[in-house]
Parts: C-alpha cells; structure tokens; sequence
C-alpha cells in the first residue's frame, strides 16, 4: 500500500500546478481582454509571481499561452508585450467580423432561440459571437471567440463613440424578429460599417481609455 503515496503525491503536485497555471491564466486573460494594459506595455513575469503569488513556471507557461492567440506579443530573450492598437489591425478585424456575421446570417434561422435569451452584445467582437452560438458551425464559433478576444479591448471604446448609434439602430434580437433577412443583413453592415469607417478615432479612443494600475489584479 506504500507505494500508493508517492503517486497520489504526485497527482497533488499536478493538481496544484494545473491550478496555478489557471490561476495565472485567467488574471491575464480578463485583464488583458479588459484593457488593463496601455498597449506596449511590459508584462514582467516577476511581477506577476509576487502578485498572484504562485511560481513563476506557471506565470511563464500563462504567457506563452496568451502570446499563441495573439493577446500578447512574445519578443524572444526581452519580453512580453501588449500589442499596439493598429488601426489597419483594427479595420481587417472589423472587416473580419463583418464577412462571418453576413455569411451566418444566410444560414441560421430567422428567430430568437430560448437559449440565447440571456445573450447580450456592447461590441463587434461579441455581436460576432452571439451570431456564431446561434449556428451548428463550430469553426465559425471557435474563430468568433478569437475575434471577440482581440477586439474585446477595444469594447470600452465602441461603446464610448457609438453606444447612441447601436441603440438607434436596434439590436440583433430586434433585426431577427421581423423576420426579414435582407433587413437582418442590412443592418449587420451597418453596425460593422460604422466601425470600419472610424478606426482611427476607435485607436485613439482606446489607447486614451487605456490605463496601468499598480496592481492589475
């Protein structure tokens, strides 16, 4: 029966690593997703070791994590950085975005599923996503998330410079319901339009918005 231990020891170990590693992770990833780093900022994984308090394997392994969806950018043998917010990055993105929302719109149905009751949008990146969740296509969900998670950022900004216009426009729910899927499409690019003609005041918006507090978490 001894040798039980050393393997439930390192199943322990195991445990506690994966739990450090999602510990690491989701602090960066809301932080990141919120825009909690001005763009170009440094994201020392010291400091992150002192504040979460956990090792640094861990914190590492959250970077490189990140640095492979694009949230953060792996500059070998000097660092982690956020990405600048690139407005012609910004208008591919936004274009993106807009080319899947219209093509789902040909396909899913022309209602308001019980399911997705609940889900509401304040950005481009998570209109997508609705859109995407109403739909069987599982690689249009999983490159809807991607987008979500690079335009997410931006949101604050979105918001700030076009809240007024969406509320006018209406929302996904209300476009579905007439039933008109030529009015759907319509105004699935409209709402991408108006990004897309303004990512240069999106840019400037967000990197202002933007802000570094001491502690991030």
């Amino acid at each position: 029966m001894s040798g039980l231990f050393p393997l439930s020891e390192r199943r322990c170990n195991l445990l506690e690593k994966n739990q450090a590693f999602e510990k690491a992770y989701g602090a960066l990833y809301q932080s990141l997703r919120t825009g909690r780093f001005p763009p170009g900022t440094r994201i020392q994984a010291a400091a992150l070791v002192g504040q979460l308090r956990i090792s640094a394997t861990p914190v590492r392994e959250a970077l490189s994590r990140l640095a492979g969806q694009g949230l953060l950018i792996d500059r070998p043998a000097i660092g982690y950085f956020v990405p600048p917010i690139d407005p012609i990055v910004l208008q591919h993105l936004y274009s993106l975005a807009s080319m899947l929302a219209l093509s789902a719109c040909r396909n899913f149905k022309l209602d308001w599923p019980e399911h997705a009751a609940g889900q509401e949008y304040r950005g481009a990146g998570e209109l997508l996503r609705v859109i995407a969740f109403l739909t069987p296509n599982t690689a249009l969900q999983h490159v809807a998330c991607y987008l979500d998670d690079q335009l997410a950022r931006i949101m604050h900004a979105e918001i700030t410079l076009f809240s007024e216009f969406d509320a006018a426009q209406g929302t996904l729910r209300d476009w579905l319901q007439t039933g008109n899927r030529r009015f759907c499409a319509d105004n699935l690019r409209r709402f991408y339009a108006r990004r897309i003609n303004s990512v240069l005041d999106i840019a400037a918006t967000a990197s202002r918005l933007s802000q570094g507090p001491d502690n991030i978490f």
